[in-house]
C-alpha cells in the first residue's frame, strides 16, 4: 500500500507541473520585411564623331566635330562646315543595333590627328563601378597602328552642361564611376607618313585603300571586387 501510495502521489505532482505547462502565458512579434537588391550597369548615352572638309577658298583642312543623343539626333557641333568645301573623311559612333552595342566607323582616315570616333558611357547603376575597356579582336595592320601609336585612345570625366560638353582632367588606367557619372571616349586614328616608317615592314602604300575591322568591350564591375 506504501508503495501505491507513493506511486499515486507521483502522478498527481506530474499531472500538476503538465497542467501548469500547458497554462503559462506567451506572446510573440510578427517581423515582416523587404529586401531590395542594388544595381551594376553603364550606358552609351552620347555619341560623337568628326567631319573634315577641304575647304576651297583657300584649301585648308577643317574638321568639325559633332555630338548627338542616343536617337541619333545631333545636339552640338563644334563650329559648321565652310561653305564651299570637299568632305575628305569622316569618323563616328552610333548606338548599335542590339543593346548595349557601339558602331564606329571611319570613312577616308589619312595622316591627320584630328580624325576622332566618341562617345559617352554613364554608370546607370547604384553600385559604384570600375570601368575598363580592351580590344578583343583588330586586324594585323590594326594591331601594329595600336603597338606604334597610331590608334590612341583617349577619356576624360565628362558632363553636359546648359546645352555644351564640359570636360574633366585625363583619365589614365581605370576609372570609378558613381551613379550618375560620366566618362568620355575618343579614339584617334592618324595614319604615319612615309617618313615616319623607317625601316618598318610597311610602306605607306601599305595603309591606303584598307578595311579593317575591330571588336573591343568596355567591362564594368562593382568597385570593391575589382582587381587590377
Amino acid at each position: 500500500m506504501k508503495k501505491i501510495g507513493i506511486l499515486a502521489l507521483t502522478l498527481v505532482i506530474a499531472l500538476g507541473a503538465l497542467g501548469i505547462g500547458y497554462a503559462s502565458w506567451t506572446d510573440s512579434v510578427s517581423i515582416t520585411g523587404t529586401v531590395n537588391t542594388g544595381t551594376v550597369g553603364i550606358n552609351a548615352v552620347y555619341f560623337s564623331g568628326t567631319d573634315i572638309y577641304k575647304d576651297l577658298s583657300n584649301d585648308a583642312l577643317v574638321a568639325v566635330h559633332w555630338m548627338a543623343d542616343a536617337g541619333g539626333q545631333v545636339i552640338w557641333t563644334s563650329g559648321s562646315a565652310p561653305a564651299s568645301n570637299v568632305l575628305v573623311a569622316s569618323a563616328g559612333s552610333t548606338a548599335g543595333k542590339l543593346d548595349d552595342t557601339i558602331d564606329i566607323t571611319f570613312v577616308g582616315a589619312f595622316p591627320t590627328d584630328e580624325l576622332t570616333a566618341d562617345f559617352v558611357i554613364e554608370s546607370v547603376g547604384t553600385v559604384p563601378v570600375i570601368v575598363t575597356a580592351d580590344f578583343t579582336q583588330a586586324n594585323e595592320m590594326l594591331k601594329w597602328l595600336w603597338d606604334n601609336g597610331y590608334v590612341t585612345v583617349y577619356a576624360c570625366k565628362f558632363s553636359f552642361v546648359d546645352g555644351r560638353p564640359v570636360f574633366g582632367a585625363a583619365i589614365t588606367g581605370p576609372v570609378q564611376l558613381h551613379q550618375g557619372d560620366m566618362v568620355k571616349v575618343w579614339l584617334t586614328i592618324d595614319l604615319p607618313q612615309a617618313d615616319e616608317l623607317g625601316n618598318s615592314e610597311y610602306d605607306q602604300e601599305d595603309f591606303m585603300n584598307q578595311n579593317w575591322d575591330f571588336t573591343a568591350v568596355i567591362n564594368a564591375i562593382q568597385w570593391n571586387e575589382f582587381v587590377d
